[in-house]
């Protein structure tokens, strides 16, 4: 068979690894100069790809401005290809939303150079989650290229996603993307090492396209290619060309489309094996967990905060800060290459990475601050000697429940020498008696809400002017739990905040004050000895520091759930690898209550214990040192009234070196078969353990796996849902001397002390990356997680787990109101969105990147269509259905205020909504 070859010169550059973003980029400018004359110079020299990123762009023309205009021409020519991502990220540690903004910062970028690749290059990610076919077809791409994941022999599959769509797939080969890199210039030699990789390449394809990748990480391109393609094309049954990457898929195409071409084999969802062919280096989910925590904290600061917030403002007449939420993604996304998050770098990568999640949090707090701020200041004002407060939901559902919510009440100048002028302030500062006592919470009809003093102490406030420095104030800092029902969604309601009422003294505080029964239409939590408890839950303390959670109902009870394991790990930042002769510690206790906190809004027990584990691995590495340390463990156990979870905030000190510390939740079934978790616009359900494929392994597969806020695990009598952000990896395992696994485990500290070694037992196959040590991956000091602990009957829908985890770990935020607060509604909803059925995930809302107009991105985790109805309150003008670059692909018609459009199951819609006006 005659065959197309397709010689690509790359490089493949990862922007920090074993040298720094600086140190590599000094690299890039020498590189991009090269590249540039050698395009100019030789004609013959016809394509180079950097990557299919275009952050290398903004590091070379940030030292290299002059030259602008040759980047320019070579990318509007086409022999220089870039894009369509913004950097190559790691797609089960980001969330679904910053992937888009990842391909669409990505696509913008290369666009405005002349062009993007319009190929979906994922050469170097450590597997691929299921709907990523779905993503790159709703970008206008048909087509993907990877390594990892997927263990196939074949150079060309379709790929689907769960909702039926399907790219073309091309796998690059087992060496990935360099099969042809080491064929320099000379002679007969380099082209027989080039005929070696057509011929195996030959045997894969079914298209006759063959792809030579020249180039690998961080290598410049040879200019003796065009000679090698020359040589080729000079066997018979060889058609060489010097090509790119778009090419080659044309080439694929159109051969495998052709009516008499054989079909293809369709490969289905998420890739995470082929360790048969390729390292997954699984690893990297729980290596430096603290990088994967910010990075969770401020992607939900951005997606449910920040940018609604900050919609909100926009419609209720205030200007949209576009610039600063497009420098708060791209800063954070500058944290997400696979190198990057994964946690598999230097130390002094990670060192930068805090710096930059420093900086694009500090941003999206500022601006969900200020949106906050500017909404608070609508509302109509609080009646005579209260205080009002509005609490936000931006999330798709109403919200009842527990509310928790922090007030500063200044009651004196800090700076009692200094004259301000009130009228030079931002917000206007209400004075309070140092005494006041907080007397009770009431809704927005004026019935008193249950509440609860958690604690208050003084503080220095600072009250910011734009025309006068900082002013310093002495405050009373109160932090208070009150009930509120219905908070609508995509909106707020507000509550009153009463000081010395009588009429409202009735509520309580943590002495747990009775509450009269028209004041309390709920069943308060209590707490007693070592039981706490409300109308759903019964939550024990055992003396070993584990915790019995009874499901009330049907009597179900979770025994020794929040077990502590540690166990040792001489493996490396990418792969986890237990010593020869391990040994398994588990909590023991004992466990010394120290606070309790009584209800009857949250009943919480305050406890620690030590753990006492091997402090390193031995000097042979076979087993764990005889020398013991202490990692200091302190839990608060809370449970709100009427909630369905536990909820457990860990504080860990880690003192040990060369171990895993996960924490264990039985599900209460006998076996788990299967468990389902969240990932990338979806529900996953994967099996509780992989088997291993027969013959030799490149690396041992795990039953660890990814997930981003929620694991549910059981059988169809019972089972439970543990809920976490930040924390990426749970396995389903077995107790020691138990068959069955049943138990899911979570993984909170991972500590090794090299980027990569050549002795691990669960990789054969060698180094994944340069011999580095790296102390600082052993994550010594403090640590803190919080987890939720749901037991439950049947198995939930898939909507339900999204609204239970968003629930628990997306508390709802509130705002003091202006004093000069407006006219403002007392409650209010932006935006009306309803489903039915039932079955509707929101992924953003936000405004749109170039345009006055509101963007919806909404997912269907089930396996039903849903119909869909988006309103704005203050009324609508059009309303469109856009791909995930906002381009408008089809007009949805408005009727009585309304657009309805329908979800087919595991779609992703973006619904564009232009308001009225």
């Amino acid at each position: 068979m005659t065959v197309d070859v397709h010689v690509v010169s790359h490089t493949h550059w990862d922007r920090e690894w074993y040298l720094t973003r600086e140190q590599f980029r000094l690299r890039l400018v020498d590189l991009i100069d090269r590249v540039l004359d050698l395009l100019e110079r030789d004609s013959a020299f016809a394509h180079y790809h950097l990557d299919g990123q275009t952050i290398v762009l903004e590091d070379y023309l940030e030292m290299r401005p002059e030259q602008t205009g040759r980047v320019r021409r070579a990318i509007a020519s086409g022999r220089l290809l870039v894009g369509p991502w913004y950097v190559m990220p790691d797609e089960f540690l980001v969330s679904g939303e910053a992937l888009v903004r990842n391909l669409a910062i990505g696509y913008r970028i290369a666009e405005s150079y002349g062009g993007s690749m319009p190929v979906g290059y994922l050469p170097d990610l450590f597997g691929h989650v299921a709907q990523m076919p779905q993503i790159l077809r709703q970008l206008g791409l048909d087509n993907a290229i990877l390594w990892r994941g997927f263990g196939g022999r074949r150079a060309e599959y379709w790929w689907e996603a769960p909702d039926g769509s399907s790219v073309l797939l091309m796998h690059l080969p087992p060496e990935g993307y360099c099969n042809a890199t080491r064929v320099a210039f000379n002679g007969d030699e380099m082209v027989a090492r080039a005929m070696r990789a057509v011929d195996y390449e030959r045997e894969r394809t079914v298209s006759g396209q063959v792809l030579l990748m020249n180039g690998v990480d961080h290598v410049e391109p040879h200019p003796a290619i065009p000679q090698l393609v020359d040589r080729l094309s000079q066997n018979d049954g060889i058609r060489a060309r010097h090509s790119t990457l778009a090419a080659y898929v044309d080439g694929v195409r159109r051969r495998v489309t052709r009516e008499d071409a054989p079909p293809l084999e369709t490969v289905a969802g998420e890739l995470r094996g082929g360790e048969d062919y390729a390292n997954l280096l699984p690893g990297v989910l729980s290596a430096r967990v603290y990088l994967k925590q910010a990075n969770a904290r401020i992607q939900t600061e951005l997606e449910r905060d920040a940018e609604p917030l900050s919609t909100f403002a926009w419609l209720a007449g205030h200007s949209y800060p576009r610039g600063e939420l497009r420098y708060a993604w791209r800063t954070l996304i500058q944290n997400q290459p696979h190198d990057s998050i994964c946690g598999c770098s230097i130390d002094a990568v990670h060192e930068e990475n805090m710096s930059r999640f420093a900086r694009a949090e500090q941003v999206a707090e500022a601006l969900a601050e200020r949106a906050a701020t500017h909404l608070g200041d609508l509302v109509a004002p609080a009646p005579e000697g209260a205080l009002r407060l509005v609490v936000f939901n931006t999330d798709a559902q109403a919200r009842s429940g527990v509310v928790e919510a922090t007030i500063d009440l200044p009651y004196a100048s800090a700076e009692p020498h200094r004259r301000v002028d009130p009228e030079a302030l931002d917000r206007p500062v209400r004075f309070w008696p140092r005494d006041a006592y907080i007397a009770g919470v009431s809704d927005g009809n004026g019935a008193a809400m249950p509440f609860q003093l958690l604690d208050e102490h003084d503080v220095i406030a600072t009250v910011m002017s734009r025309y006068e420095t900082p002013w310093q104030l002495h405050a009373r800092r109160a932090r208070l739990l009150f009930r509120a029902d219905e908070i609508p969604s995509f909106g707020y309601a507000t509550f009153d905040v009463h000081f010395d009422n009588a009429a409202l003294k009735g509520c309580a505080t943590n002495a747990g004050t009775d509450v009269s029964p028209a004041a309390q239409p709920f069943r308060a939590v209590t707490a007693a000895d070592r039981t706490i408890e409300n109308e759903h839950l019964r939550v024990t303390v055992n003396d070993d520091g584990t915790l019995d959670v009874e499901e009330k109902a049907t009597g179900r009870v979770i025994r020794r759930a929040a077990t502590l394991e540690d166990v040792g790990d001489v493996g490396d930042e990418y792969n986890y690898s237990p010593p020869a002769n391990d040994v398994r510690i588990t909590t023991s206790g004992p466990a010394e209550i120290s606070r309790i906190v009584a209800g009857p809004l949250r009943a919480a027990f305050h406890f620690g214990y030590e753990l006492q584990v091997p402090a390193s691995a031995s000097a042979d590495r076979r087993s764990r040192s005889l020398e013991t340390v202490s990692m200091s463990v302190s839990l608060e156990v809370s449970l709100d009234a009427g909630s369905r979870h536990v909820a457990v905030r860990a504080t860990v000190v880690n003192r040990a070196r060369d171990h895993r510390l996960r924490i264990l939740v039985p599900s209460g079934a006998a076996r788990v078969a299967s468990v389902r978790s969240d990932s990338a616009f979806a529900c996953i359900e994967r099996p509780a353990e992989r088997v291993p494929p027969p013959g030799k392994l490149m690396e041992l597969p795990v039953s660890a796996a990814p997930f981003q806020s929620f694991v549910d695990a059981g059988d169809a009598r019972g089972g439970v849902t543990v809920m976490s952000s930040g924390l990426a990896e749970y396995e389903i395992v077995a107790e020691p001397n138990e068959g069955s696994r049943n138990t899911i485990a979570l993984t909170l500290i991972r500590a090794v002390g090299d980027l990569s070694r050549d002795d691990l037992v669960t990789r054969p196959s060698g180094h994944a990356g340069p011999s580095v040590s790296t102390p600082g991956a052993q994550c010594l000091g403090v640590h803190r997680f919080r987890i939720g602990i749901a037991p439950r009957s049947i198995p939930p829908a898939a909507v339900a787990l999204f609204a239970a985890s968003r629930a628990f770990l997306l508390p709802v935020r509130s705002q003091i109101a202006g004093s000069n607060a407006g006219p403002g509604s007392r409650s209010q909803s932006f935006i009306a969105l309803t489903s039915e059925p039932s079955g509707i995930v929101l992924s953003a809302l936000t405004g749109a990147d170039d345009r006055d107009a509101v963007i919806l991105r909404l997912f269907n985790p089930e396996p039903h269509a849903t119909r869909v109805t988006v309103a704005l309150t203050d009324g609508m003008a059009s309303a469109f259905v856009v791909d995930l670059l906002e381009r408008r692909q089809e007009e949805v018609a408005v009727v009585d205020g309304g657009a309805t459009l329908d979800v087919a199951p595991s779609q992703i819609r973006t619904i564009e909504v232009v308001p009225l006006g």
